[in-house]
């Protein structure tokens, strides 16, 4: 009994400090985007500012929950290491976000995208572009898994654990925009256009499906360093594997789950949320699977 209340006790300390570096990412971005108050577009009712943030809160938190894995070298060492862990993380999440956004979805700026007033096809004035803000948190959680895998296979000494850690970062990431260009290109409509006039629809399509991606990073990138060119060669087999898979049961995800019409079509002519809801988390729920099966 004695032990279980010792063991409930560090996982409460290593709670508080996942719970610290949501706060301090909350921070990060408040002074990131000083032009306008969060809490305030938040309060107001603002869905775009509000996925936005809900989707970084989650991506720390799936970063962070991959630094928890791995044998323990005792509390306090785990503890102190957890607190690196976090600081590189944090450091790491920020960094994608640039490169993330100007990326995948070119010219938009995501910050005015998030504020701006728009006028709805049946008059309604509403502030900020949802579509932009789900594709933004899906990008963001994406950005989690791919992070929770490179943190988790750490191993070897300390500088080769931080340098792998931090290449296979950079190829995650390469790897999800490569498959968000992929998207794109086996669309039949343009996408950023369509996320740029604020079609939720297609939000959740493009920010659904690369979190799906996203799992499959997370294996493809988790298990303990052995060597650069066996690690290397492996995330990039696990890698194509995960893309091809992908990419082939979202068309037998769409036709199964929408016999009569197309992922296409509800997402260009119907603006049909509920339905995209459905069809991602059909398709996450296959990611989760393939990544279990690599």
């Amino acid at each position: 009994m004695a032990e279980m209340v010792a063991s409930l006790g560090q996982g409460l300390m290593y709670v508080i400090l996942g719970v610290f570096f949501i706060w301090l990412v909350k921070k990060v971005d408040d002074w990131r985007t000083r032009e306008f108050d969060d809490d305030v577009e938040i309060d107001n009712g603002n869905v775009a500012v509000g996925l936005r943030r809900a989707g970084l809160y989650l991506g720390i938190a799936i970063a962070i929950s991959g630094a928890m894995k791995g044998t323990s070298s005792g509390f306090f060492p785990d503890l102190f290491q957890l607190m690196i862990d976090g600081l590189i993380i944090t450091g790491f999440m920020f960094s994608s976000r640039f490169v993330n956004e100007y990326m995948m979805l070119g010219k938009i700026n995501n910050d005015q995208e998030c504020v701006k007033i728009i006028i709805t096809p049946e008059g309604k004035k509403i502030t900020g572009n949802s579509a932009v803000g789900m594709v933004e948190a899906g990008m963001s959680i994406a950005t989690g898994f791919i992070l929770n895998g490179s943190i988790s296979g750490i191993g070897g000494s300390f500088i080769e654990g931080i340098a792998s850690a931090g290449l296979f970062f950079i190829l995650g990431q390469m790897a999800l925009l490569l498959f968000g260009f992929l998207y794109e290109l086996t669309t039949s409509f343009n996408v950023r256009n369509e996320i740029q006039n604020n079609n939720l629809a297609a939000g959740i399509g493009l920010g659904g499906t690369l979190m799906a991606f996203g799992i499959i990073l997370m294996a493809s990138l988790s298990g303990p360093f052995t060597g650069w060119a066996h690690d290397i060669l492996s995330f990039c087999l696990y890698t194509v594997y995960g893309i091809i898979m992908l990419l082939v049961f979202k068309t037998v995800i769409g036709r199964l789950l929408l016999p009569t019409t197309s992922i296409a079509m509800e997402i260009k002519e119907d603006r049909n949320v509920a339905a995209m809801i459905v069809v991602e988390c059909a398709i996450n729920a296959v990611a989760i699977i393939i990544a279990f099966s690599m």
